[in-house]
């Protein structure tokens, strides 16, 4: 599933739109060395950090995008960097066990 087709299944908030890609798995972590030696490419990364730096890592891993959990929403400087790199950046009210359930149902992973 592409991450746009996986935006209108799951009715997720959208901050900042990227390329359509496919999203391969889910990953979840807020340590952003493991997340950088463990996360898969194409994933889709769970997250309730939202700083400069997830764009960042984001991009060094090549995730399909970042998924802000618990109402997490991106701060100023981690949305002009996602949009600048153009790195899909979603968020959702749902704790990160509840969004890596529907990411793993949605997205056949």
């Amino acid at each position: 599933m592409t991450v746009s087709e996986f935006v209108q299944a799951s009715g997720f908030a959208v901050f900042c739109r990227g390329e359509d890609r496919k999203i391969e798995s889910g990953y979840s972590g807020d340590f952003l060395s493991n997340i950088i030696s463990r996360a898969p490419e194409g994933c889709c990364w769970l997250t309730v950090m939202n700083n400069v730096n997830v764009a960042a890592v984001a991009t060094l891993i090549d995730c399909a995008c970042i998924l802000l959990c618990e109402g997490t929403e991106p701060d100023e400087p981690m949305f002009q960097r996602a949009s600048q790199l153009g790195i899909w950046v979603l968020g959702t009210n749902m704790n990160v066990f509840e969004a890596g359930k529907t990411v793993a149902k949605l997205c056949n992973v």
